[in-house]
């Protein structure tokens, strides 16, 4: 996620505009050396599709059992072996998705483009089911029991059961001008908990979508819409019952959801969501910067600004540290005690393959896909493998090198 640009896209409804991200302002820093204590070694790598696309959509892998699964953004979804990156099967649904994978007991559900949730069988990707969203999905479907919140650009939650059948549907209320994206609905007892580009942070009640709580983390502010963006793009993450969630030109906050009160905030920027370990919150602000916080006041830790600029995921832990992916398809592998990087690797697709083809006997290359190597979406963490893909679709499964 990334600052955004002057150049603004109609948004599917409301008559509201979305500005399109663009690179952070003060340019992307050169890596430095470090000293390695890890390293990252290749398990296995292969080509999904023909890439991510540029509508800056959340199509991330999962690890389910022995299974990976992953998606394009031209309609491919594939089933993948995690041990040895062989492919069970591949679906081609033809229609462009927006939001992927979730992966249940039976089915693999992703988003498309035109506001549909998709639903195939787990064990052979045939279809099962499409149910109309209306709207633009730009954040991965949230799973807990028989329940399926998906959250759309347009500021609403929607609820649906494993059939398709939608349960009910919540409406917040949108800005005129939004960032490209949403955060995930996260459940948590018998509340499905959202947070929206109007600066709030909503507890819906799983039964019926009643409101039972709202408190805002981020008030708008300033003469222009893009000084007034407050959206929360990011994690939500809750840590017993306490939820810990940021927004962009607004606060990192502490909500008790027993109540929905806050317990404490302070002011930050970022596009992503915090991370919580060793008693710390860690968040990547709005220019790339890594800031440990303190959990339990939100007190300043310590701050590591090496990978300014460099356009990063949202931090997950791998084996003990915190691993961020990066424009250029770097990753990075940092300590939660003051930040300093101990291990990188970039995602490098092989060679391509080249055939000869028409009267004159010409070369062209055998696959065709995007050459964007960068990293946006988020990593994927099992036990001791990381996954990544990158904007190109080059999938790759690390685990730490013994």
């Amino acid at each position: 996620m990334r600052l955004w640009g002057l150049a603004l896209l109609a948004a599917l409804s409301a008559c509201s505009s979305t500005p399109e991200k663009e690179p952070s302002e003060i340019g992307p820093k050169a890596l430095s050396s470090f000293n390695a204590e890890l390293s990252l070694q290749a398990v296995w790598q292969r080509q999904v599709g023909q890439g991510l696309g540029n509508a800056h959509a959340e199509l991330q892998p999962a690890i389910v059992a022995d299974r990976v699964y992953a998606a394009d953004a031209y309609g491919v979804i594939q089933a993948i072996d995690l041990e040895n990156g062989t492919l069970v099967w591949s679906q081609d649904l033809g229609v462009e998705l927006t939001a992927a994978v979730t992966v249940s007991e039976q089915l693999v559900i992703v988003a498309s483009a035109n506001g549909e949730l998709i639903a195939l069988d787990r064990a052979d990707g045939a279809p099962r089911w499409r149910a109309p969203l209306n709207s633009e999905v730009l954040a991965t479907p949230v799973l807990a029991g028989e329940s399926l919140a998906v959250q759309t650009i347009d500021g609403k939650i929607h609820l649906f059961n494993l059939q398709g059948e939608s349960q009910w549907s919540y409406d917040s209320n949108l800005p005129s001008l939004t960032l490209r994206g949403t955060s995930r609905p996260v459940f948590h007892n018998d509340l499905v908990i959202g947070g929206f580009a109007n600066g709030k942070v909503v507890a819906l009640n799983v039964n019926d979508g009643s409101i039972a709580w709202h408190e805002r983390i981020g008030i708008p502010a300033g003469r222009s819409e893009l000084e007034r963006l407050v959206d929360i793009d990011g994690r939500l993450l809750v840590r017993d019952d306490v939820l810990f969630v940021s927004g962009y030109q607004g606060h990192l906050a502490a909500i008790d959801l027993r109540n929905g009160k806050m317990m404490w905030k302070r002011a930050a920027s970022s596009y992503h969501g915090p991370l919580y370990g060793l008693g710390n919150l860690y968040l990547i602000d709005a220019d790339d910067s890594l800031v440990a916080f303190d959990e339990r006041s939100g007190t300043d830790v310590w701050l590591m600004d090496d990978l300014q600029g460099r356009q990063l995921s949202e931090a997950v832990f791998f084996k003990g540290h915190i691993a961020l992916a990066d424009y250029a398809g770097y990753l990075h592998l940092v300590t939660q005690l003051d930040g300093a990087v101990v291990a990188r690797e970039q995602l490098i697709r092989p060679a391509l393959d080249w055939v000869r083809t028409g009267s004159y006997g010409l070369k062209h290359p055998s696959r065709h896909f995007s050459k964007d190597a960068g990293i946006r979406t988020h990593l994927v963490v099992q036990d001791d493998y990381l996954l990544a893909i990158n904007n190109s679709g080059f999938l790759n499964l690390f685990k730490v090198a013994q």
